[in-house]
């Protein structure tokens, strides 16, 4: 992970362990990376992109899914890094 540019995070509230990339100085936004093991043990990443901090009100969007031109972007980035 370090070699596509994410450190190692651990949400303080949940303990769950991930990986983030700062896009700057500030905090946020962010790409965050949760890794994972498929049925048939193959690796594989929960990609998303935190734009600001979650507000945790009812119809505030603070990230972006798969599908947003954002994160296809990153999943460009990391395959040319890694050579796929």
């Amino acid at each position: 992970m370090r070699k596509i540019g994410y450190r190692a995070w651990r949400d303080p509230r949940s303990g769950q362990h991930s990986f983030i990339r700062r896009l700057g100085a500030s905090y946020y936004p962010r790409f965050h990376v949760i890794p994972r093991h498929d049925q048939d043990n193959n690796f594989m990443i929960d990609l998303h992109f935190d734009w600001r901090r979650p507000m945790h009100k009812k119809e505030v969007k603070s990230t972006e899914g798969e599908e947003s031109d954002v994160v296809q972007r990153e999943v460009e980035r990391i395959k040319s890094i890694l050579g796929e």
